[in-house]
């Protein structure tokens, strides 16, 4: 007997007939996932009714014309993202740097304490000096830091130690914008950061994308990790936890997470060709590598189809994150920037499924809102939960054998 996605794929095939193959190759079709709809849930409306009604102008209108002129002359995602991922790159940088140079006073705030967590003048013995991290373990870490990320950066993608110095430098003082908002926004601006340090060293480094990456993963890695441990040491604090304690905890997690990452990705991912295509879109990779190449290899170098839809995206990143600045009583029903650039680098059908989420949930709180209040979160977070690690469960079940081998080196 055919399973759900037979039986679906075969009534689309029977409701579009011979132009079943064009709009799937576009992604505008209809695929069942739980985890999505549970997504769209968490998040809302507002976003995901911008991603859906952006994927719709990319995917069933940009798309076909572009087809039609004979500009895009592949199929399937994959080769359609590499045309369309310039408009949603562009939209989602702008947005992020014209974001984070508005919240200015936010990030200057983060620096005015700097000469105190500097200092290293012996406190008196405290209570709070007792269960905080000492500015000693900080010093050591750095320098640690530093060193491996100079031999790494050499090592493996030919960064000499100046660069990785400056990009350790960065680091620093990103970080500390990035917990800054984080902890009066909660949310952290994981792509602006990354997005300044690919604009400093595609001035210091032009033509090495590489380096250009790298480098910029250095500092969204360290925004994300300082803001992911504010987070943590804030729930810590409310449940009583000792900060020092926690710390421990965090540093201990560091070697036993970057052993099963590397393990499972080299076990899910066995052949980096995959990510961007349909199994493993990686929008976000997809945005990076098109600011990496788009710095390294100059705009010159690119069609002039790219650099409209560069241009124009990056018009429509500013407008739309303007437009709640300047009619701040409409905010809550003004587009997304991010949401609106980030339905061009990944399927259609993903912005359907977020959307039909976010509507169930909105349905759901207006007809039931103590209901929603109650159980909307937590049961769509065990849905994307439950399936994400039933995901890896079936690819383990599918593939046991080679798993099993590749683990122990065979």
């Amino acid at each position: 007997m055919p399973g759900s996605g037979a039986l679906l794929t075969g009534l689309q095939k029977w409701l579009l007939g011979s132009h079943y193959e064009a709009w799937s190759g576009r992604t505008v079709v209809f695929s069942w996932d739980f985890i999505f709809l549970a997504a769209g849930a968490i998040t809302g409306m507002r976003v995901f009714a911008t991603m859906f009604v952006s994927g719709t102008l990319c995917w069933a209108v940009v798309v076909p014309v572009l087809q039609a002129k004979g500009v895009i002359e592949g199929a399937g995602f994959a080769a359609i993202v590499q045309w369309t991922l310039w408009f949603g790159a562009s939209c989602m940088v702008a947005a992020g740097l014209l974001s984070f140079a508005l919240s200015w006073r936010t990030a200057l705030s983060a620096f005015r304490d700097l000469g105190q967590l500097l200092s290293f003048r012996s406190a008196a013995a405290s209570e709070g000096s007792r269960i905080e991290a000492p500015m000693s373990w900080f010093t050591v870490g750095q320098i640690v830091s530093f060193v491996a990320l100079a031999w790494l950066g050499h090592a493996s993608f030919g960064m000499p130690v100046w660069e990785t110095a400056i990009a350790v430098a960065l680091s620093f003082w990103l970080a500390l914008v990035a917990c800054r908002v984080t902890g009066e926004t909660d949310t952290t601006p994981i792509g602006a950061m990354g997005k300044v340090t690919q604009l400093i060293f595609g001035a210091l480094r032009p033509g090495d994308v590489n380096v250009n990456l790298m480098s910029a993963n250095i500092t969204a890695g360290a925004a994300t990790s300082a803001a992911d441990l504010l987070t943590d040491l804030k729930s810590g604090y409310l449940l009583g936890a000792n900060p020092r304690q926690q710390f421990l905890a965090q540093f201990s997690g560091i070697f036993v997470g970057t052993v099963v990452s590397v393990l499972t990705f080299a076990v899910l991912v066995p052949d980096a060709q995959v990510l961007g295509t349909d199994q493993f879109p990686a929008p976000a990779a997809q945005t990076w590598s098109a600011v990496a190449i788009a710095l390294g290899q100059g705009l010159s170098s690119l069609e002039s189809v790219k650099l409209w839809l560069i241009f124009v995206g990056g018009v429509v990143g500013v407008v739309l994150t303007l437009a709640p600045v300047l009619l701040p009583k409409y905010q809550e029903y003004l587009p997304s920037a991010s949401a609106f650039g980030l339905a061009w680098v990944f399927h259609w059908y993903y912005g359907l499924l977020f959307f039909l989420g976010a509507l169930v949930a909105l349905l759901l709180e207006r007809r039931k809102p103590k209901l929603a209040e109650e159980f909307t979160l937590p049961v769509a977070s065990g849905v994307v939960a439950g399936g994400s690690l039933m995901g890896v469960v079936l690819v383990f079940w599918a593939n046991g054998g080679s798993i099993l081998d590749k683990l122990l080196g065979g």
